[in-house]
């Protein structure tokens, strides 16, 4: 646990957003991780999914996620999606303001190497347009060059989570679908490259036996953590746990049904906001 004094507290909100559910797993992690900070997350789920858009489109849905949460005075930015992280992340590093920017893609990568100093084979699991992107291959070799890195996507992955199919007898025949031929390659490392993949990490574990698993989730969470501590960021310790408030673009009571299979738990405060060309 991260204990700060009151002078050196920054108590403002972390701001988090994706384009649906999946990004609450990041919250999940980061509330276990740092239980005293105050969240909003944003998820664009009149827009979802964002993969089977341009880049052009991603980057302006990408923008207004980031203006929303920058006009509730977060104190940092977790980007939650990988599609954004993998397509969008200069152009919201243009938009004016000094608000640091975190992705999952970046967390991901770091903490296969705070693991394996030296990764030989890495294999990761996404979606298309995360796949499509090679943008952990990149940040990867940019580390390691002699890294041996293989991609697979894994569409059936986000809806067996959102439907909260968690039945064996069709999970696992599902993952092994994925899995089976890449796993020839006995990779060092699996890097779960969605933020609903790790919702999977049991079952896909059974299947990858002794291969070390990357979560998304508890990647980013370190992340934020090391970086908070080493920019002075972190909240002041309280008795009482930070506050999460989400606000969303669609469907708020399925969102506040839906999140309990990705927190763990119901949130308290759910909000419906509305982008100007929300339904575009």
């Amino acid at each position: 646990m991260c204990l700060v004094d009151d002078q050196r507290a920054d108590n403002r909100p972390i701001g988090i957003f994706d384009s649906g559910l999946g990004g609450l797993t990041v919250v999940r992690a980061i509330r276990n991780l740092l239980p005293h900070e105050d969240i909003i997350y944003l998820g664009d789920n009149a827009r979802v999914p964002y993969g089977s858009r341009s880049k052009e489109t991603i980057c302006r849905y990408a923008i207004d996620d980031l203006r929303f949460l920058l006009a509730k005075e977060v104190k940092l930015v977790v980007v939650a999606c990988n599609t954004v992280a993998t397509t969008a992340m200069e152009a919201l590093q243009k938009l004016e303001g000094d608000v640091p920017i975190l992705d999952v893609v970046q967390a991901g990568v770091m903490a296969l190497f705070d693991q394996l100093s030296v990764p030989r084979k890495v294999l990761i699991l996404g979606t298309r347009a995360t796949i499509n992107s090679d943008a952990y291959r990149l940040l990867i070799h940019r580390r390691s060059p002699q890294t041996s890195v293989r991609s697979q996507a894994c569409p059936l992955f986000v809806p067996l989570v959102e439907e909260g199919i968690d039945d064996e007898s069709i999970v696992l025949p599902i993952i092994h679908y994925y899995l089976d031929k890449p796993l020839l390659c006995q990779p060092d490392a699996i890097i779960l490259g969605c933020t609903h993949y790790p919702l999977l990490k049991k079952e896909i574990a059974k299947v990858a036996a002794r291969i070390q698993l990357i979560d998304s989730a508890e990647a980013t969470a370190q992340f934020l953590r090391r970086y908070l501590e080493e920019h002075q960021g972190l909240a002041a310790f309280r008795r009482d746990p930070g506050v999460l408030r989400c606000f969303v673009t669609d469907m708020p009571l399925s969102f506040h049904h839906l999140a309990s299979r990705f927190l763990g738990y119901q949130p308290d405060f759910v909000e419906k906001i509305q982008f100007d060309d929300t339904l575009q």
